[in-house]
């Protein structure tokens, strides 16, 4: 593809020299479609001449032959969102991508009014006959947890710049896929472009996307430059203008006061993914693999392996189980059992015999409750064994992280 430099087109500023001189060429615009090894875009074919009729054979009694039946149309094939990724161009600036839908060529007659307006045809038909990907600079929504269905309901916003609009001849204009409704505090807010059921098996689990992973999430899409709004803009010679061919849907709204200015997208499809792990949680079209990420080891929001799975209310009983003892000591565990001694001594005033030396086998669980309770004989086939037995299970002991205590306690049982 040869080179071209707009070096004449301007694009207006609202300053007051009214305008300012691109000095980006087409290289420099789609730098990144370097990546694409191998991703020409196809040139265009020569039509050819239709074939000849054969002349018809005149004859008596001759039958005109039936024309052929046309062919049934092809099924559209449904394309996975990586197959629409190999086939895009990479946006990484759109500022630049978009630009040409703003120069004019202001000079009045001449060469230089003549290159740049073939420039900008060029560039036109170049932005209309690719598809981009890019990622959006807003994150998708999420819904409550709802234990009925089990799955938390994740929201697709239809916009691709509209945290930050991008700002193109000293204006914001606002980059969409869906009609854009309002402006919150600087932000377009859009109609949804898909909502995904995410399945999650419990609110344990639900705590943990919600609050580990969906700010997180990034969202690509795959899309074709539709149209500009908010302005006339004036057309290429011998080119529609960009407003001329409304995007399919409603027409973006426009709020109160001035008006809301952007470029609406043909959305192709989207995927959400991690920007942690490359993990896809939602894709249309579909999706498969994973996304190559490379974390910053110190972004706190890409903790170790393990950490970043846990919801804020597992990380606190975490620390507050590393913070328990090891094992209990003897004196917490004699200042537990000690006292069942009186209430043994119950047990005999209403059971009666047998009586003697019980020494009772016990074991004690981390959060401070007995596992395991065995009573030598004759205790432990008798009744009094059994009131024995309930005394101890109501003890309770500090908690711990260590594994499980057995030991051995003698009480008298009279």
């Amino acid at each position: 593809m040869k080179s071209r430099s707009l070096t004449s087109c301007r694009v207006s500023d609202g300053s007051s020299s009214a305008s300012r001189i691109l000095g980006w060429s087409l290289p420099l615009l789609f730098a990144t479609s370097a990546a694409l090894a191998g991703n020409k875009p196809a040139e265009p074919q020569p039509a050819k001449a239709p074939a000849k009729a054969a002349p018809a054979v005149a004859g008596k009694g001759a039958k005109a032959a039936p024309a052929p039946a046309a062919a049934p149309p092809a099924a559209p094939t449904v394309q996975s969102f990586d197959e629409l990724v190999k086939a895009a161009v990479p946006a990484k600036d759109l500022t630049t991508l978009l630009e040409p839908l703003y120069a004019r060529c202001d000079e009045k007659e001449g060469l230089q009014k003549r290159q740049c307006e073939g420039e900008k045809t060029y560039l036109l038909d170049y932005l209309r006959g690719h598809s981009f990907v890019a990622e959006a600079d807003v994150q998708p929504d999420t819904t409550p947890y709802d234990a009925t269905a089990k799955q938390v309901d994740l929201e697709v916003p239809g916009c691709l710049a509209c945290s930050e609009p991008l700002q193109i001849g000293g204006e914001s204009r606002f980059v969409v896929l869906r009609p854009l409704q309002r402006v919150v505090n600087g932000k377009a807010v859009t109609t949804p472009m898909a909502t995904h059921e995410i399945p999650l098996e419990d609110r344990v689990k639900a705590d943990r996307f919600v609050e580990r992973v969906a700010p997180r999430l990034r969202i690509q899409h795959v899309f074709r430059v539709a149209s500009v709004f908010g302005e006339p803009v004036t057309p290429a010679p011998g080119q529609p203008a960009p407003t001329a061919a409304p995007a399919k849907g409603p027409a973006p709204a426009v709020a109160a006061g001035p008006a809301l200015k952007g470029i609406m997208l043909t959305g192709l499809g989207h995927r959400v993914y991690d920007r942690c792990t490359g993990e896809i949680h939602a894709a249309a079209p579909t999706s498969t693999g994973r996304v190559a990420v490379t974390p910053d080891p110190r972004d706190p929001a890409c903790p170790k392996k393990g950490a970043f799975d846990l919801s804020a209310a597992e990380l606190k009983k975490a620390a507050e189980h590393a913070a328990l003892p090891e094992r209990l000591t003897p004196r917490q565990i004699d200042s537990v059992l000690a006292p069942v001694q009186s209430r043994i001594h119950e047990c005999y005033m209403e059971f009666g015999e047998p009586s003697g030396v019980a020494k009772v086998a016990v074991t004690i669980g981390g959060e401070g409750k007995l596992t395991t309770i065995s009573l030598p004989s004759p205790f432990d086939k008798a009744d009094i064994g059994v009131c024995i037995r309930s005394q101890l299970k109501q003890t309770a002991f500090p908690r711990f992280r260590g594994q499980p205590m057995s030991i051995d306690y003698v009480y008298q049982v009279q």
